[in-house]
């Protein structure tokens, strides 16, 4: 697929195409976007280059498998799906580039949102603005979703995983001194504020809790402090590359304390560069390739035909987060409107990541799944629907 790219001149001209997204939609035929076209497009963003590139990539792979499944399916409504896709690099200034694009020169119905909380929190009221329905996959910041009724998400959110592993560390594997690390962005910041919160609610304590920087390598200093503080268990909150070099150097200090984590675990990455130091770690997630559903086994199997390699979470999050628009095209049309409804009224839908249902807040309600590391591979703990 040939993707355009234009650039914009300065964000300030950016936010005045903005402003004018909701009258030029009207002159084109009001909420309709592409509704007189032979074919329905819907709008990706997400990270293609950068650090982030490989979960962009798995996220964008995600989207377009899902199309290609309706499209030899007959479509939507008789209509073929086309995804359109655009690199935001990981920078929110670029997702506001893309989102742009997407809305006014692609005339996309509605858009996935296959970034990280960043980009997705800055975007989220553009689209909103633009009253064209936005789903996000695996951002997970809350403020996502607080603008109106156009922005849904299928993961949830930050405060929910770390209230989860909370509420299991605390009251399953009965550790109250806790150590943490946490990237220093939305993501990181969000998970450790409600995990802070409710170890402290259950009688638990934070021992430490510091930050680190996408790209970090060197964790010494902290480790240091870490074991100095002589914690029961270490909770890491970050995406797979730091947490891996987390893990393997946390080990070689001499901490055994019990390894924690988050849905940024939820790759072979990780399994691949912290090797046997990832041995016992446990980590949530929303979606795990040994379930025995059959959404899941045959999302696996087209998967591995497809991209030859096995999906992870950020994989599966995507295709729910495009199936979500694709189910509700089927009920609205190309209507924003009404496909907006349509979405806000997902009701048990099978997805990949659990049957998803939106809540009045249009946060999805499903289980947080944990997972732990035995003998080298991904094996499933429990699952739980936190509130």
């Amino acid at each position: 697929m040939k993707k355009k790219i234009t650039a914009l001149s300065s964000v300030l001209a950016l936010s005045l195409l903005f402003a004018g997204c909701g009258n030029q939609a009207a002159s084109n035929g009001g909420n309709s976007g592409n509704a007189g076209a032979d074919t329905i497009k819907i709008g990706w963003f997400g990270p293609l280059t950068g650090p982030t590139a490989t979960d962009g990539t798995h996220s964008r792979d995600a989207a377009l498998l899902a199309v290609e499944q309706v499209n030899a399916e007959g479509g939507v409504n008789g209509k073929q799906v086309e995804l359109v896709a655009e690199d935001d690099q990981g920078k929110p200034e670029e997702a506001l580039k893309a989102v742009q694009k997407l809305i006014n020169s692609d005339k996309v119905i509605a858009i996935v949102d296959g970034a990280y909380s960043g980009p997705s929190k800055t975007v989220a009221p553009k689209a909103q603005e633009a009253k064209v329905p936005m789903v996000a996959a695996y951002a997970v910041h809350p403020e996502i979703t607080t603008g109106g009724d156009y922005v849904n998400r299928v993961i949830y959110t930050g405060p929910i995983q770390g209230k989860a592993m909370a509420d299991y560390t605390v009251n399953e594997l009965h550790k109250k001194k806790i150590a943490v690390l946490y990237v220093e962005i939305d993501y990181g910041q969000s998970i450790y504020g409600a995990f802070k919160e409710h170890v402290e609610k259950l009688g638990g304590q934070i021992v430490i809790g510091r930050p680190f920087k996408m790209g970090d390598k060197d964790f010494s200093s902290l480790l240091t402090a870490v074991k100095q503080a002589n914690p029961e268990a270490l909770y890491i909150v970050g995406y797979y590359n730091e947490a891996s070099a987390i893990v393997k150097q946390a080990r070689e200090s001499g901490i055994e304390a019990q390894l924690l984590g988050v849905d940024g675990f939820d790759s072979p990455k990780y399994l691949e560069l912290g090797k046997a130091n990832t041995e016992g770690s446990i980590f949530t997630t929303s979606f795990y390739t040994s379930d025995s559903r059959e959404v899941v086994q045959n999302f696996v199997k087209a998967w591995k035909e497809k991209y030859q390699g096995e999906p992870d979470m950020l994989s599966s999050q995507s295709f729910d987060a495009t199936k979500v628009i694709l189910e509700g095209l089927k009920k609205s049309g190309p209507d924003r409107e009404k496909l907006a409804k349509a979405i806000n009224e997902t009701k048990d839908l099978e997805g990949t990541s659990g049957k998803i249902s939106f809540g009045p807040d249009h946060e999805v309600i499903k289980p947080v799944i944990f997972m732990t590391v035995k003998d080298g591979k991904f094996q499933f703990v429990t699952s739980k629907v936190y509130n």
